[in-house]
C-alpha cells in the first residue's frame, strides 16, 4: 500500500485556464462549475483567482478557497466521466516529496512536479 497523499491545502488546486482568459472570465467559469456541482452557489462560498501556472503548453489558474471541502467536491466532480471539460491539477506531498497529478477526462495521472511552472510577472513596469 502506498503512502497517503497530503494535499498542500489553500492554493493546491489548479484549473485549466486558456492564456487569453482574464480573471473575470475564469471567475465566470468557476461560478458556473460550482453551481453545477452544488445546484446553486452556496451563499457563504467565497473564492479568489490565484496565480497562473504552465505545464507544457497548457495554462492553469489557482482556485483559492478557504474551505478545503470545495476543492474536494471539484476533484470528485472532475473524476466522474464528463464531469469537467477542463484539466485540473492537484498538488501535495507523499512521503515528504512533492506530488502532482492531473485529472483529465475523469482519469487521474501522476506527473513530475518540476513540469509545472508558476508564471511570474514583472510588477516594476
Amino acid at each position: 500500500m502506498s503512502e497517503p497523499i497530503k494535499v498542500f491545502g489553500y492554493g493546491s488546486l489548479l484549473i485549466e485556464s486558456p492564456l487569453n482568459e482574464d480573471d473575470a472570465e475564469f471567475r465566470f467559469y468557476m461560478t458556473e462549475l460550482l453551481i453545477e456541482i452544488y445546484g446553486q452557489l452556496p451563499e457563504l462560498l467565497k473564492y479568489e483567482v490565484g496565480n497562473r501556472f504552465q505545464r507544457d503548453s497548457t495554462f492553469y489558474r489557482q482556485f483559492l478557497c478557504p474551505s478545503g471541502s470545495v476543492d474536494s467536491r471539484i476533484q470528485l466532480h472532475a473524476e466522474k466521466p464528463g464531469g469537467i471539460e477542463r484539466i485540473i491539477i492537484l498538488r501535495g506531498s507523499r512521503s515528504g516529496e512533492p506530488f502532482c497529478s492531473e485529472i483529465r477526462f475523469g482519469i487521474e495521472t501522476e506527473f513530475d512536479c518540476s513540469e509545472l511552472h508558476e508564471e511570474t510577472s514583472d510588477r516594476s513596469q
